[in-house]
């Protein structure tokens, strides 16, 4: 999906992207890097969803997983994924991280949006440029 233009003296960078629930998107590239595709996994308010992919772990009890997964696109040069996150019933939030090939991490905030109709609102994330 597309991203959130900045402008910034003169020029234009992308400070957001949104991933609908159920499809592939690409998270913002931190500079030097490609950017990291997922699939962001279907998700349902009430009833489980399938289950293929990486779940984001509550951020308080990290035994637990919330109700958003997803699934790495690009595994060859993105690795040891994480994810954490706190849900409600319209909105959550958390972070996703991965590392480079040269061992860096780096991490997107990560905002949820589930409230509504999901045919006229948009229903997925929003992801935030990385902090490495």
């Amino acid at each position: 999906m597309a991203g959130v233009l900045q402008s910034h003296g003169g020029y234009q960078e992308i400070t957001m992207k949104r991933i609908k629930f159920g499809a592939v998107g690409d998270l913002p590239a931190p500079t030097g890097h490609p950017s990291p595709q997922i699939f962001l996994c279907p998700y349902h308010p009430i009833f489980e969803s399938t289950r293929k992919g990486l779940p984001f772990k509550d951020e308080e009890d990290q035994s637990k997983d919330t109700r958003y997964t997803f699934t790495p696109m690009k595994p060859q040069y993105w690795s040891e994924w994480k994810a954490f996150a706190w849900e409600d019933c319209e909105v959550g939030m958390g972070t996703i991280s991965a590392r480079t090939p040269e061992g860096e991490r780096f991490t997107w905030a990560v905002r949820f949006s589930h409230d509504g109709d999901p045919r006229l609102e948009f229903w997925g994330a929003s992801f935030d440029i990385p902090n490495p």
